[in-house]
């Protein structure tokens, strides 16, 4: 066991002060980072535009003074009083627009001059008009102001979005859903990713050492098993150190900017920690379980390779798995209940990119769920130790021909040691 945790931390150590780990986990924060920086450079610059000025030409003070106290987007220029100064203000662009009002038996009349750039005001300037018409016809009528609350007080609406599919009516997601199906894109995305990576990884640790021949010295020293698990175990320990530096620069994030105004309006009554539960709870173990078989599968395939210019041959049938997985997990984003994406989410070499999006989306039930995580965590340990078995017989083949004859050789050899086993122990 000692040997076994030698290797592994040999493995790790080496991978950890990498310049390449380095570069790997710094490059999506600084990515992140810029867009991050950029957005709240934009906001901020949306913020410091200057109020476009505009006059109000009216006899009533009371519309003179909805301007003026207004929170608008434009400053009310005061020192302009008739129509005719303010269509020369507007042709010498000293002003961005100009509005008459008039009150006529309590009713406004009202003109809006302006350039494109106030288009956007006009509904705001309209309902603003009308509350104030709606004020003096209260007064005309001798209501109290909750009576004209009363009045002005908006319907109770329930809104409910649904499509018409099939003859059925079914009910659109929900804000929370959508953002859990966006966070089961990301996650996809992120297996998708660690898989290409780790992969590449641990098929070239055990390529390096069969190529250069060292793997006899140290199979001399250590079992192909004590071998073969440290190698493992040091790569997802350096992925679950990545996914850990990760996970504290997101928390020290939010913990830092929650209270930013720019944050708010992302998140604004959202709740996150129930989404967290939900989606993380389970998406994390198929994550987890889902590149752990991968990269098993690619330690396997790595030790078919008899030198390091055939590692991105050996792993070809890995990437072209991942890539399947990956564009049924892309299908079962925009159609969730579907028959072809539902068996796809029990088969466990596929069920890290498709069962996350049918959890967001409610279309499985508990007892589904836990059926697919004991299904993948047991395809994953099924798979460690068949590969384990094909890696005890070919670690130390070294042949160019090509993967199925290799891995034929790898087989015939390992039935080879079964049966001379079984001999020794008659005997």
């Amino acid at each position: 066991m000692s040997k076994y945790w030698v290797i592994t931390k040999e493995v790790y150590k080496k991978n950890v002060k990498s310049f390449g780990f380095i570069v790997m986990v710094l490059s999506p924060l600084l990515v992140i980072g810029f867009i991050a920086g950029l957005s709240y450079y934009f906001s901020q610059q949306d913020q410091e535009v200057p109020e476009a000025p505009i006059a109000v030409l009216s006899e009533d003070q009371g519309i003179q003074t909805l301007f003026s106290n207004q929170d608008w987007s434009f400053e009310v220029v005061s020192d302009i009083e008739t129509e005719e100064a303010a269509e020369e203000a507007l042709l010498d662009e000293t002003i961005e627009g100009y509005v008459v009002a008039e009150i006529s038996e309590g009713t406004v009349q009202a003109e809006f001059v302006h350039t494109n750039d106030l288009s956007d005001q006009t509904a705001m300037i309209q309902e603003a008009l009308s509350n104030y018409q709606t004020m003096l016809r209260a007064d005309q009528l001798e209501l109290a102001p909750e009576d004209v609350m009363a009045l002005s007080e908006p319907v109770i609406m329930e809104n409910r979005l649904i499509n018409v599919e099939e003859g059925l009516l079914e009910e659109e997601e929900s804000a929370d859903q959508l953002i859990q199906q966006g966070g089961a894109y990301v996650v996809s995305i992120a297996i998708m990713i660690f898989i290409m990576t780790y992969a590449g990884i641990i098929a070239e640790e055990v390529a390096n050492e069969k190529g250069t021949r060292i793997m006899e010295v140290i199979l001399s020293s250590a079992s192909a098993t004590n071998h073969f698990f440290g190698k493992l175990t040091g790569v997802m320990l350096v992925l679950l150190t990545q996914i850990g530096i990760y996970t504290l620069v997101g928390i020290g994030a939010y913990l830092y900017f929650k209270d930013a105004d720019i944050v708010q309006e992302l998140i604004g009554g959202i709740d996150i920690a129930n989404i967290l539960q939900e989606l993380m709870g389970y998406t994390l173990i198929f994550f987890i379980a889902g590149v752990l078989m991968y990269v098993v599968l690619a330690a396997f395939f790595g030790s078919l390779a008899t030198k390091m210019e055939d590692v991105n041959k050996a792993v070809t049938p890995i990437v072209f798995l991942a890539l399947a997985g990956f564009y049924v997990g892309l299908f079962a984003f925009s159609a969730p209940d579907n028959t072809f994406v539902a068996v796809f989410s029990y088969i466990p070499l596929f069920t890290p990119f498709v069962m996350p999006f049918r959890i967001a989306a409610e279309t499985v039930s508990t007892f589904g769920i836990w059926m697919s995580i004991i299904g993948t965590v047991g395809f994953a340990v099924l798979i460690s130790f068949v590969s384990l078995a094909f890696y005890r017989s070919n670690v130390l083949i070294y042949s160019d021909t090509n993967l199925l004859g290799t891995i034929k050789r790898s087989w015939s050899i390992m039935q080879s040691n079964r049966k001379a086993k079984k001999s020794n122990s008659t005997a």
